[in-house]
């Protein structure tokens, strides 16, 4: 019966781990003195969280990016001890979610942030701030941006982590 798989399928996707981890090793190699990060959001784009993940770890990754807490708890349980930022922001009603699972939130507006601030106020917990540079997806707006550099008490007692940015046209150095 599997056999007959293929011709059935119409298309078949062999991932070749070894090739995953050597490109993993050229972009940390490339991105030096800076650390690369691995995305590994929506089951690691389809190829499978829980090879994709442990491959990547092996080939030196430790800082992983998912877009849910959901997708965190779960790169936890393969990986207890990387890092683990939520690209999509800090949601309410996981709040002790990402306490448990140790997940950083990216905060990506000044209501993640006020969320962030009230459940840390007794314990600074890790997050990374994004900054929108022009994607238009997430991030905080330019106008909060200079919210943030008008009231610098906003992300007071918070333990960032990382600054970030998705850049629309990064491969264009001449773009402002």
């Amino acid at each position: 019966m599997c056999a007959d798989i293929p011709a059935r399928a119409g298309a078949l996707l062999t991932i070749d781990l070894e090739a995953l981890q050597a490109n993993y090793r050229r972009l940390a190699q490339a991105a030096a003195p800076a650390r690369c990060a691995a995305v590994v959001k929506a089951d690691a784009y389809g190829l499978g969280l829980d090879r994709v993940a442990p491959a990547l770890a092996e080939a030196g990754a430790n800082t992983f990016f998912v877009a849910l807490p959901e997708e965190g708890m779960r790169l936890r349980s393969l990986l207890p001890d990387v890092t683990i930022y939520v690209l999509s922001g800090f949601f309410e009603g996981a709040e002790t979610d990402y306490a448990e699972y140790q997940l950083r939130p990216v905060l990506n507006s000044l209501p993640d942030i006020e969320r962030y601030r009230r459940l840390t106020i007794e314990t600074a917990l890790p997050a990374a701030l994004h900054l929108d540079t022009g994607m238009s997806r997430l991030g905080l707006s330019r106008a909060e941006w200079h919210r943030l550099q008008e009231d610098p008490e906003l992300v007071q007692g918070l333990d960032l982590r990382l600054f970030m940015s998705h850049l629309a046209c990064a491969e264009d150095r001449e773009a402002p």
